[in-house]
């Protein structure tokens, strides 16, 4: 991936918060792909994510899977 298109795609993750609150929440949620990830920003600073269920399974999972090698 090149410089620009990183850039780009990180511009393109980026919501703001006042999107969520005028409605437009189903619409953001509905165009997310299997590996996208939405960036919510409030004042400019990131304040939370909207991901695929399918990623947070994965990211869970993930998880435990460290919290049991930690536990060894």
């Amino acid at each position: 991936m090149t410089g620009k298109s990183s850039v780009g795609t990180m511009l393109k993750s980026l919501v703001p918060i006042s999107h969520l609150n005028q409605g437009k929440a189903a619409k953001i949620i509905s165009s997310l792909g299997p590996d996208d990830v939405k960036i919510i920003v409030k004042n400019n600073e990131p304040m939370a994510a909207i991901i695929p269920i399918s990623r947070f399974s994965e990211l869970i999972e993930a998880e435990e899977m460290m919290k049991e090698l930690h536990h060894d």
